[in-house]
């Protein structure tokens, strides 16, 4: 049968996406490995390969350290079966690299509680969680090493984040709102969580496409009272304005009416 090239072509996309789709897997922690670092290939079972970002899901079953950096996609998670710790390497551990964790839209994570590990730690490991992302937790961490979080709003929520009681002393949050429009006053749920949050964020940084917002003036951040945190903004001068023209021009048009 003669193939042109338009199917030849065709078909080799198909092999080669084929190609790319085997290459994702499931990767589980071996509990009779060395030590806790994530790119000790001989803690994953069958000694390794080590989970690849933004590709691989990952089930963990003991306490463990995630030393480089990794993204979780869309469709892709991390489960730990023995509710254990995901620790995210500071300077102060092992080889003084630190890591970063990316959930994005559509990914899933499923742990005890998230904790930077390390000590002496003069540089954080950052956690990203994007809209539309599912993280559970027993706590956010625990309140003495310093994470640094950047939640990035969407249209929906940043994430549903389940967990229990949490200490978030430590816990040094920005909030990027350069996917999200924000017309108006409105109210922008981060995360829905249960449980009981204690102390304060370390410091809360708010951004809208670069531009640094100012607390108090452009929003406010509720997360001591509820089941949420609560990115609340507060409208311009000129829109509170614009509303109360409004308000008044319908007040007019009632009148005549009347």
């Amino acid at each position: 049968m003669k193939q042109t090239p338009k199917t030849l072509l065709t078909l080799s996309a198909l092999a080669g996406l084929s190609f790319t789709a085997a290459q994702a897997a499931t990767v589980t922690w071996d509990d009779g490995g060395p030590g806790e670092d994530w790119t000790t290939v001989g803690n994953w079972e069958n000694d390794g390969p080590i989970p690849v970002t933004d590709q691989d899901s990952v089930v963990l079953t003991q306490r463990n350290v995630l030393n480089y950096n990794f993204k979780v996609k869309s469709g892709e998670s991390i489960t730990d079966t023995g509710n254990n710790w995901l620790g995210l390497s500071n300077d102060g551990w092992g080889d003084k690299t630190v890591a970063n964790l990316t959930l994005a839209t559509g990914g899933e994570i499923d742990v005890g509680y998230i904790s930077a590990r390390g000590n002496n730690a003069t540089l954080f490991p950052t956690f990203t969680i994007e809209h539309g992302a599912t993280l559970t937790t027993d706590s956010i961490n625990d309140g003495n090493r310093p994470i640094d979080y950047i939640w990035k709003a969407g249209s929906d929520s940043v994430t549903t984040w389940n967990t229990g009681d949490a200490t978030i002393g430590a816990t040094i949050v920005t909030v990027e709102l350069a996917n999200y429009t924000v017309v108006g006053a409105s109210s922008l749920t981060l995360v829905n969580y249960s449980g009981t949050l204690t102390g304060e964020f370390a410091s809360a940084t708010v951004t809208d496409g670069g531009t640094t917002l100012i607390n108090g003036v452009d929003y406010t951040l509720d997360y001591t009272t509820g089941s949420n945190i609560t990115l609340n903004v507060i409208p311009e001068p000129g829109t509170y304005a614009l509303i109360g023209g409004m308000l008044a021009l319908g007040s007019v048009m009632v009148r005549r009416r009347r």
